[in-house]
């Protein structure tokens, strides 16, 4: 679609989005910055500080959720003292007692967090040193150019773990840790501390989680919650930063069998403020013992249980939200008289924060079959541009012009069809598709992708309306059955917008997974499916399951590609965003045409 420059382009590097005067034809336009409408409720740190320390030896190190190690740089006793050790030392920054903020070290560290730590020296934030945690810690540092980098003397002593022999007890010491001012130590390496002359501020080793909730429920923040398992250690320097509850489900690790906060976390999810995100992720349980409880509740889940530094990454991000919009086809260009069966592909699991912190551009994103098939990509739009502005502007940035990049679940993982179907639900939803659609129209993305228990039920067209009543530039909806991911059977159905345009959510037909089901399975057996299945015309939705692998290892959008090399010359390959738009050309040709009218060229 033609670009309109909208009277108030920004310099490059400044906020902008898409302006809202030229809704509903969505012309991509860059303007001057979507007003604060509530779309930014991430906890941000809001206070610069002038250096930090690299803190190491904790993210890539294999054995750091280990209890059973022995040296003091080793094992989740150390990789909860660095947390905390950063938790608290950026929270000082916030609070104004300090200008020194930590950041944890992955070694080899990966691209999005190299772009991340490069952001903090492009706005003038230097690398102090690179110590370990014990010495940052323990050691006194003169003052330096104007700063002071010892970080002990922000501290008041320490909380106390056995990790060991009380799981849970890390767990209580992350939420006793940002109470009590104090870095986390485990009953292993007490005496080392000790002599750097800590005192105890709080004995968890005997403590449970319901222990903490019930001592420190009104000295933390309702703004969020982090769920985690019982043997880890990250996204404890978030918690600690920012005040919040952390919480359990397995009593212990990946055992449901030996005890669950099942009550605990129903309460918890209660006291959230509405739309509070929950961060994390549970492990040894199925999604429906806590993704479906949080979505009944009305909190979106954000899966980043392997991310780091996000007090950093999410630095200012309110100011910091990239001058980048996703590439978009010109509808207007789509050869409209011929008709075929036309098939698109899309990538599962894309609202996984920590993927796009990872593996997700090398290994899935940037491969030459993602342009051969016209992938279509879920991205955490929404998420991924509070926690980490940087990197969505990198993912854009690289984005394939033949592949369409989609919304991915709608800001979090939630089921549209139990959002918030135990408070409020009405009022809710309002809120959680107001705050996406700010998002997708700042970074131009004109799809979304929804999953729903069921969707085809009441519940789920309740919310389908809610998005496109939220944003007359959404173009259309993709919607995934949890589970299977082709419950919904390619059934098409319609919603129209404010501005009287019909707008298609589009169920998955098939789904390319490693697993035998009658709408599920090898690239192979999918294409056998839509052959049989072949009209003179069809529009179909495919989901490639992210993690499932096929012949010769192929995975993504070579697995895409697999299946699109079995179907014949009755059909055509076409991005998401093509689809869409033949589909509304085919339902409704009239109101497309004139809707095409308007779109400057």
């Amino acid at each position: 679609m033609g670009l309109k420059i909208c009277a108030f382009v920004l310099m490059l590097g400044l906020r902008f989005s898409v302006c809202e005067a030229c809704q509903p034809s969505g012309c991509g336009g860059v303007c001057d910055s979507i007003p604060e409408k509530g779309q930014y409720y991430i906890p941000e740190m809001k206070k610069k500080p002038v250096k930090y320390w690299t803190c190491t030896g904790v993210i890539s190190v294999g054995n750091r959720n280990s209890v059973n190690e022995t040296e003091p740089t080793q094992g989740l006793q150390y990789h909860l003292m660095c947390q905390s050790l950063a938790g608290l030392t950026n929270r000082a920054v916030e609070e104004g007692k300090s200008e020194v903020a930590v950041w944890l070290y992955d070694h080899g560290e990966k691209a999005s967090y190299k772009l991340s730590k490069q952001a903090l020296e492009d706005m003038n934030i230097r690398e102090h040193g690179v110590r370990n945690g014990l010495d940052l810690a323990c050691k006194n540092y003169k003052q330096a150019d104007g700063v002071k980098p010892q970080l002990k003397d922000l501290f008041d002593g320490y909380v106390l773990t056995d990790v060991r022999n009380n799981p849970e007890s890390g767990i209580v010491a992350s939420v006793a840790s940002h109470v009590y001012n104090s870095i986390i130590v485990d009953v292993r390496d007490r005496e080392y501390y000790e002599k750097a002359g800590y005192v105890l501020k709080y004995d968890a080793t005997r403590k449970t989680t319901l222990d903490a909730w019930r001592e420190f429920k009104n000295k933390c923040s309702n703004d969020a919650l982090v769920l985690m398992p019982v043997q880890t250690g990250e996204l404890r320097e978030f918690a600690i930063k920012n005040n919040l509850f952390v919480l359990n489900l397995n009593k212990r690790q990946g055992s449901p069998c030996s005890g669950q906060n099942t009550a605990l976390l129903d309460e918890v999810l209660a006291w959230l403020k509405p739309n509070a995100p929950v961060y994390g992720w549970e492990q040894g349980v199925g999604e429906d013992q806590f993704v479906a409880r949080i979505s009944r509740s009305g909190h979106p889940m954000i899966p980043c249980d392997w991310s780091y530094n996000h007090s950093l990454t999410a630095l200012l991000y309110t100011e910091r939200q990239q001058p980048v919009l996703a590439k978009v086809i010109d509808p207007q260009l789509i050869d409209y008289s011929k008709k075929r069966n036309y098939v698109s592909f899309f990538l599962s699991d894309g609202d996984n924060i920590q993927w796009m912190m990872q593996d997700f551009a090398s290994r899935y994103y940037n491969v030459p079959e993602a342009g051969k098939v016209k992938m279509g990509y879920g991205l955490p739009v929404s998420t991924l541009a509070m926690m980490a502005p940087v990197q969505l502007g990198n993912l854009i940035n690289q984005q394939e012009r033949s592949c369409s990049i989609l919304e991915m679940l709608g800001g979090g993982y939630y089921y549209v069809d139990t959002y918030s179907q135990n408070n409020n639900r009405s009022a809710n939803l309002k809120i959680a598709a107001g705050r996406l659609s700010s998002h997708m129209r700042r970074y131009n993305v004109r799809l979304l992708a929804v999953m729903a228990m069921d969707v085809k039920s009441p519940a789920a067209k309740e919310a389908y309306q809610a998005y496109v009543d939220a944003n007359d530039h959404l173009e259309g909806i993709i919607a995934v059955q949890y589970s299977p991911y082709a419950g919904g059977k390619g059934d098409i159905f319609w919603f129209t917008n404010k501005a009287g345009y019909d707008i298609p959510v589009i169920t998955v037909k098939y789904s390319i997974w490693d697993r035998t089901h009658k709408r599920e399975g090898s690239p192979a057996f999918v294409a056998s499916r839509l052959k049989e299945n072949a009209q003179d015309e069809s529009f179909s939705a495919v989901c490639v399951h992210a993690w499932s692998r096929f012949e010769e290892g192929t995975y993504g959008a070579a697995a895409a590609w697999q299946c699109a090399e079995r179907l014949d010359e009755g059909f055509e390959v076409v991005s998401m965003q093509e689809l869409v738009w033949r589909l509304r050309m085919r339902r409704q040709p009239g109101q497309t045409r004139k809707y095409l009218e308007t779109v400057e060229k």
